[in-house]
């Protein structure tokens, strides 16, 4: 899974940012910030910060869902990935 802080994927390398850029940039620090300092969330950040379609909504779930949701739905992607 490509994640979403790869280098140039979410917030380009060249500059120029948009405001949307600088919007994502910021629900990720907040979404990351939670995640790293969760014991439950952090093993499944690979998971959590793949490029997900949802883009920016699913960073704001990352940042305000319940730990036990988060957790759950990555348990169940990462069954899904090994099977």
């Amino acid at each position: 899974m490509t994640r979403l802080d790869a280098p140039g994927k979410a917030f380009p390398l060249t500059g120029g940012h948009t405001e949307a850029d600088r919007r994502t940039f910021a629900l990720f620090t907040d979404a990351s910030r939670r995640v790293e300092r969760s014991p439950r969330l952090r093993k499944y950040r690979d998971i959590i910060f793949a490029d997900w379609a949802e883009g920016d909504d699913h960073l704001i779930w990352a940042a305000t869902a319940k730990v036990g949701e988060i957790e759950s739905w990555a348990k169940t992607i990462a069954r899904d990935v090994d099977d």
